[in-house]
């Protein structure tokens, strides 16, 4: 016999190995062809740690309560004037008394920059039949005269609802306004003869507002100045 590894040692190794790779068979398993691909990727049903600390800060952010998204009603003290408001909202849902001074701060503007430029169509959309006659009375007086008066609205700085009222579906609602303005007057060639261009005043006025709360048209009309 030549020499070399025993045939009975050959026998024992193969049987250890032929153990040791069915322990690794048994730990690995078998490769089948439908392995799942997804296997190494992280588990869609573990949720991070901090998924819970979103969770807790969602549940302490409380519904906002309805009055908070209509600021403007916390200035309203006088009882008969929250009463009208309540019964506007009742026929006009969407009602929104903050979005209502914003529109009327709005229109305040409007109408002075509008009536500068003798901008008839723009205070035609915005006044009353009655107020626009008014208006359109005092720019022909104006182009008549060969010293014009010249109002600039500087800033509006304060606005406040002072009454409101219903009647049958016609809702009125006066803000009075409290602005800053610079009032000259200008010859023929466009110099200053009286005033002074440098110097504002404030000025507080009050304008009532008037809509049908139930027509599909929400403008609001000036009927008072």
């Amino acid at each position: 016999m030549s020499e070399g590894i025993p045939y009975a040692d050959i026998v024992i190794l193969a049987l250890i190995a032929g153990f040791i790779l069915l322990r690794l068979r048994h730990v690995l398993g078998q490769k089948t062809g439908h392995e799942n691909p997804d296997f190494f990727k992280p588990r869609q049903d573990v949720v991070p740690e901090r998924r819970e600390t979103i969770i807790q800060l969602q549940d302490k952010i409380k519904p906002r309560a309805k009055e908070d998204a209509d600021p403007m009603l916390a200035g309203v003290t006088d009882a008969m004037t929250m009463q009208y408001i309540k019964d506007i909202k009742a026929k006009d849902p969407q009602f929104s008394l903050t979005q209502f001074m914003d529109g009327a701060k709005m229109a305040f503007e409007m109408v002075f920059d509008a009536f500068a430029k003798g901008d008839t169509e723009t205070l035609k959309m915005l006044l009353s039949d009655s107020v626009f006659k008014d208006f359109n009375g005092e720019l022909e007086k104006r182009n008549n005269e060969d010293n014009k008066e010249e109002t600039t609205l500087v800033a509006v700085s304060g606005r406040e609802l002072v009454r409101a009222g219903l009647t049958g579906n016609k809702a009125r609602l006066t803000v009075k306004f409290t602005s800053e303005q610079i009032t000259v007057v200008r010859n023929a060639e466009g110099q200053i003869v009286e005033g002074d261009a440098s110097e504002t005043h404030m000025v507080e006025s009050e304008w009532v507002f008037e809509r049908d709360v139930t027509s599909k048209n929400p403008n609001w009309k000036i009927i008072e100045t």
